[in-house]
């Protein structure tokens, strides 16, 4: 009986051993596999993204080389820190949603203001069609559930983040990797 308590006295030391052992690796596998900001494009999405790696890889293969990675993320991903949200640089967003995140979205940019179907709002092109609800069509539709069964399907829009550093028409833009990629993912209609 005695043998048996002492073995149970090793548990809770244990436990804790073993919890501090998966927090140290997860941040050192973390630091190891994410890039910084400025080589990292992140596309959140308001939507189911059951796609989202292989969406990371389309877009990765045909940006430019310095594009270390490429992030496809639901907006559920970032449910308890909204910082995640709010520095993305593009974000494919419901047309009811437009309003509730309207600070975090920049104007386009000039070259696709005119495009057809551009959402203005304030006077400002805002965003570009990305999902047509009537007629089920949208971009990278392969790698995005866009309507849920038994939910009412939306329009999308494809919009620029304030805080992309990717955004060329920002001042503290270092490339315009973000239009690159939206208009990767515009073609894949």
């Amino acid at each position: 009986m005695k043998a048996i308590k002492r073995i149970f006295s090793f548990v809770p030391p244990f436990a804790l051993w073993l919890m501090l052992c998966v927090l140290v690796w997860g941040f050192v596998f973390l630091r190891i596999t994410d890039a910084p900001r400025e080589n990292k494009l992140v596309i959140c999405i308001d939507a189911d993204v059951p796609g989202d790696t292989a969406l990371a890889v389309y877009l990765e293969e045909r940006l430019p080389k310095e594009v270390r990675m490429v992030q496809a993320r639901p907006f559920t991903y970032a449910m308890f820190d909204s910082d995640a949200l709010r520095q993305a640089d593009l974000f494919i967003v419901k047309a009811s949603h437009i309003a509730d995140y309207r600070d975090w979205f920049a104007p386009l940019p000039e070259s696709l203001r005119e495009t057809t179907g551009a959402l203005t709002v304030d006077g400002a092109a805002l965003g570009l069609p990305a999902y047509e609800a009537e007629t089920g069509q949208g971009v990278a539709a392969q790698y995005v559930r866009y309507a849920s069964p038994g939910e009412e399907a939306e329009d999308y829009y494809l919009v620029f983040g304030a805080s992309s550093l990717h955004n060329a028409e920002r001042e503290q833009a270092s490339d315009d990797w973000a239009k690159d990629a939206a208009l990767l993912l515009l073609a894949m209609q």
